[in-house]
């Protein structure tokens, strides 16, 4: 399909264009013929309104998905014992988006690129050849295709310690492809940035790195499941930077199973709308144990008592800790994102926190409720709309 110059990203909404006869139709537009009168054009917002002042233009609109009218069960063999899945009532919200496209930078331990599970879902540089040991984008890291290393500074973010992969492996497995588990958003794209050691640990000038890098190649969503209990201005600094390019930041609240409204936290603590924190909860929908909590400076429960994960070498084991609670809510943002382009890390936000179930076990020890992603999916919808 033909781009608007300039625009060609694969994250990026297609566009109907209705040309009338005359000179629009004769090829003035571009993109690609698919009925009399009709052509799909891909290209941003900003973009499409630019096409339409175009003469001959009659109209743009988006070219929206279509689903069959039935909530099947993914054929993924693990489905079945994934207890968060339904906790999150993300099958409604699978109808609507799968998180096509959107890059989701997981700050963590790496990734296992072996796992054919996340394979197909690992995000690609563009500006980077593969294998020729050159910076080809000068962003620092060389041969960086698939990620960095921040602790090392390399362009090879393998894991060794697991943890990263099995956080990825909430956000973003491939879901209904016959293999192991299903993710919240099956067809996000992974840039995993490996900012900690192989035995588990890193530093702030590793995680501020990581965030970098994952602003200037474009996530949309930044998932942070780790935690240290000193401030840093220059982390706050970076996480200012975020909030500026809308991004949003998720961050696990810890488990140390602390009140984080008197004993902070980081990033957890940060005061920014860029950043939504997250509690851990079991599947009695209580707060999970160990899970650090705040009626004010922690934003959102989600499953992460038992959660079947990837581990390293396509093995499956179940592990617990906010860390995968904040997963969950990455991947219910990586939903919202692409089926909302344009709104912003606040937005998105606003909407997972409005949209949490209360009423529940959990109300009394974060600031909002439980995560429901398809909840989540019609309250953006309706912030948009004013």
């Amino acid at each position: 399909m033909l781009c608007l110059p300039g625009l060609a990203q694969a994250a990026e909404p297609t566009w109907l264009v209705g040309t009338s006869t005359g000179v629009a139709a004769a090829g003035s537009v571009p993109g690609t013929r698919i009925a009399p009168g009709v052509r799909a054009v891909r290209g941003t917002t900003a973009a499409a309104r630019r096409l339409s002042r175009l003469p001959g233009v009659r109209y743009v609109e988006r070219n929206h998905r279509f689903h069959a009218s039935s909530l099947s069960v993914p054929s993924d063999p693990l489905y079945s014992r994934e207890w968060a899945l339904r906790a999150t009532n993300v099958r409604s919200a699978w109808l609507a988006t799968l998180g096509d496209g959107v890059p989701v930078a997981v700050l963590d331990s790496g990734l296992d690129f072996s796992n054919p599970d996340l394979a197909g879902n690992v995000w690609t540089n563009p500006g980077e050849v593969r294998g020729n040991g050159l910076d080809d984008d000068g962003n620092g890291f060389v041969d960086d295709v698939h990620g960095a290393d921040t602790v090392r500074y390399d362009g090879d973010p393998s894991d060794g310690f697991g943890h990263g992969t099995a956080v990825a492996s909430v956000i973003a497995s491939r879901g209904d492809n016959g293999f192991g588990l299903s993710g919240m958003a099956w067809n996000a794209r992974l840039m995993p940035v490996k900012v900690l050691h192989d035995d588990g640990w890193g530093t702030t000038a590793t995680m501020i790195a990581g965030l970098d890098y994952a602003l200037d190649e474009g996530a949309r969503i930044v998932n942070m499941s780790l935690n240290s209990s000193a401030p840093s201005q220059a982390l706050e600094e970076a996480i200012r930077r975020a909030a500026a390019r809308g991004v949003l930041v998720v961050s696990s609240a810890g488990n140390d199973g602390q009140n984080r409204d008197h004993v902070a936290s980081y990033p957890a603590s940060e005061r920014s709308s860029s950043v939504i924190t997250v509690a851990s909860a079991n599947r009695a929908g209580g707060l999970a144990r160990g899970s650090a909590f705040g009626r004010a400076s922690v934003h959102i429960a989600a499953p992460g008592d038992d959660i079947l994960t990837s581990d390293l070498g396509g093995r499956f084991t179940r592990r617990s800790g906010t860390s995968f609670a904040a997963a969950y809510v990455t991947g219910a943002a990586a939903l919202l994102a692409a089926a909302h382009p344009d709104a912003p890390g606040s937005r998105l936000r606003a909407a997972l926190i409005a949209s949490s179930r209360r009423g529940g076990r959990v109300d009394a020890a974060v600031a909002g409720g439980e995560l429901d992603a398809a909840a989540a999916l019609q309250r953006l919808g309706r912030l948009r709309a004013r």
